[in-house]
């Protein structure tokens, strides 16, 4: 992290803390230094941009852990730079103002960026108070923290969707958006091989050795090897296996049909419910998890335990902590590999997200011959197409393989 201090802080807590705001408000009373910064700004508008970006948030956080942390990341990054770097109000930025925010965007400042995602807020005798090791944007170098033209694809999508928003509420006099997304230098059209980033066979392997034994030695990790194996074996998004507002996930999803099939219902993308099948292979780590948590071996409709039990009873864990369990455990296994002399595998894995391990799943079963229409159903997928495109690479592989012998 920069030793420059950062002249903001966050102005919107997690969804949990942020829907306990009364709509009536605008400034959230559990975090009292937000309205002393946004009021010490002395520039007009700013407590109009606040609240208008609070409702504009309000409106998605319902729908979505996921969807509202994309939109009020993005919204908090424009806003901060907005006041702090331009010194007016969101809806006074021009054409130019917003190409001068994507240079800043594609390079932030030093002060503006931090090693590695922190909290917002931390809660201190009651209150929220900002994480002074907060920052804006994480810091680039070596790929990391570097914006993909995927990831401009979305920045520009969710402040078009902003911006629209203001418009509708007769805030913003227009939208600039789609004509800086146009003439963006950051943004590429790529016209390569599209495949899903996921775990080779040899990783993968070394993954779920670790995790086995890290459980085997520690029964704290029971836990860690089940949501390895219930992401990558169910192909879940973090999201659908993580408490939300609006969504708890617990054992009693975990159904058995009358021919004996075993499947989980979880909550996805789109707020549309699905049935995912299930192996008779990933039972087994459903057992093995119940027995170290001193249930049945198998879940009944009556089962309303979570599906991972937090340090509160009867509670969830969220996706960061997730994220958490799953990184100890590609930490491990990166050393794992190193010590056996991979160091390209290693090094690979370093760099895997916890989505990963969907994508892992869902390519192997397409490799190993399984109905693209069953992994389709399976991933959520609206249209089989997206499956196809992701997933099905043989036409690559066979066009790399005819390249190897090529003579010079």
């Amino acid at each position: 992290m920069s030793n420059n201090p950062f002249p903001g802080l966050p102005l919107y807590d997690s969804a949990k803390f942020f829907n306990q705001i009364s709509r009536s408000a605008v400034f959230p009373d559990q975090s009292p230094t937000v309205e002393e910064f946004v009021l010490g700004l002395n520039i007009k508008g700013a407590v109009d941009d606040y609240r208008y970006t609070k409702d504009f948030l309000t409106s998605y956080s319902k729908k979505s852990q996921d969807t509202y942390d994309k939109f009020r990341g993005d919204a908090e990054r424009l806003l901060l730079w907005s006041w702090l770097i331009k010194r007016k109000s969101v809806v006074e930025l021009r054409r130019r103002d917003l190409e001068e925010y994507t240079d800043f965007v594609a390079k932030p400042d030093s002060s503006w960026q931090a090693d590695n995602t922190e909290r917002r807020f931390l809660t201190v005798n009651g209150k929220r108070e900002a994480n002074d090791r907060w920052r804006p944007f994480r810091l680039t170098g070596a790929g990391k923290g570097r914006l993909n033209t995927k990831s401009w694809q979305g920045l520009f999508s969710n402040l078009s969707v902003y911006f629209n928003y203001l418009m509708a509420e007769d805030y913003a006099s227009g939208n600039h958006i789609p004509i800086v997304k146009k003439n963006c230098p950051y943004l590429r059209h790529e016209t390569g091989i599209k495949t899903a980033k996921r775990l080779s066979e040899l990783q993968w392997e070394y993954l779920l050795n670790t995790a086995i034994a890290m459980a085997d030695a520690d029964s704290k990790h029971e836990r860690t090897l089940f949501v390895i194996a219930t992401l990558k074996s169910l192909k879940l998004r973090i999201s659908e296996l993580s408490e939300r507002p609006n969504w708890l996930p617990i054992m009693a999803h975990y159904h058995r049909d009358h021919e004996g099939n075993w499947w989980y219902r979880t909550y996805g993308k789109g707020s549309k419910e699905r049935d995912v099948s299930i192996s008779n292979e990933y039972l087994q780590f459903l057992k093995r998890y119940r027995e170290y948590r001193g249930l049945p071996p198998l879940p009944s409709k009556d089962s309303i335990e979570p599906v991972i039990e937090s340090r509160v009873r009867n509670r969830g864990i969220g996706s960061r902590q997730i994220r958490n369990i799953v990184e100890q455990a590609f930490t491990e296994s990166c050393d794992s590999l190193l010590k056996d002399g991979f160091e390209v595998e290693a090094l690979e894995l370093r760099a895997a997200t916890t989505h990963w391990l969907r994508h892992t799943g869902a390519s192997m079963e397409v490799a190993a011959g399984r109905e693209l229409s069953h992994v389709q159903a399976d991933l959520g997928h609206g249209s089989i197409r997206t499956t196809d495109e992701l997933y099905v690479d043989s036409d690559n592989m066979e066009r790399a393989s005819s390249a190897k012998n090529q003579i010079i």
